[in-house]
């Protein structure tokens, strides 16, 4: 029993070490690439990150799709955000060539957003921010690159 115990601390502490008890992977820097290194690059810019829940496109194909509320850091507003994890940068793209150039959705999707819409590229993530907040539009030209489709 005394061993059992034992053994349970041990996993305990690794499982801590390893940043799976607490938000799950943890990303130690890096290009961004994924869902867990966007978040990452975030929280570098002293951004913090909550998770809402997931979230979908009709017009979209990701393997999945998460919310997430910004604030924090360089933000006088807080922003809502939906992250996009495709299975590779192609499937990504592909799905992003779709996207009209003003973001209003695709050829055959419209859309009528309730604020501007701004698409971002990076690796297998699409980033989709619907608002005009221009700290919001700095930390994720900052973090992604330009937006390949928006107002």
């Amino acid at each position: 029993m005394k061993r059992v115990k034992r053994l349970l601390v041990l996993i305990a502490l690794l499982l801590m070490a390893c940043g799976t008890v607490q938000g799950g992977p943890q990303s130690h820097g890096g290009p961004v690439q994924d869902q867990v290194s966007l978040i990452d690059a975030l929280r570098s810019k002293n951004v913090t990150v909550d998770i809402s829940g997931t979230v979908s496109q009709p017009f979209l194909s990701p393997q999945s799709g998460t919310s997430v509320r910004l604030s924090g850091g360089p933000l006088t507003s807080a922003a809502n955000l939906q992250l996009f994890e495709y299975g590779s940068p192609s499937a990504a793209s592909a799905d992003a060539n779709r996207i009209s150039p003003d973001g209003s959705g695709t050829a055959t999707t419209k859309i009528s957003w309730v604020g501007p819409p701004h698409f971002f590229l990076k690796g297998r993530m699409m980033v989709l921010y619907v608002g005009s907040d221009s700290a919001v539009l700095s930390l994720l030209q900052s973090v992604l690159g330009s937006q390949f489709a928006g107002r």
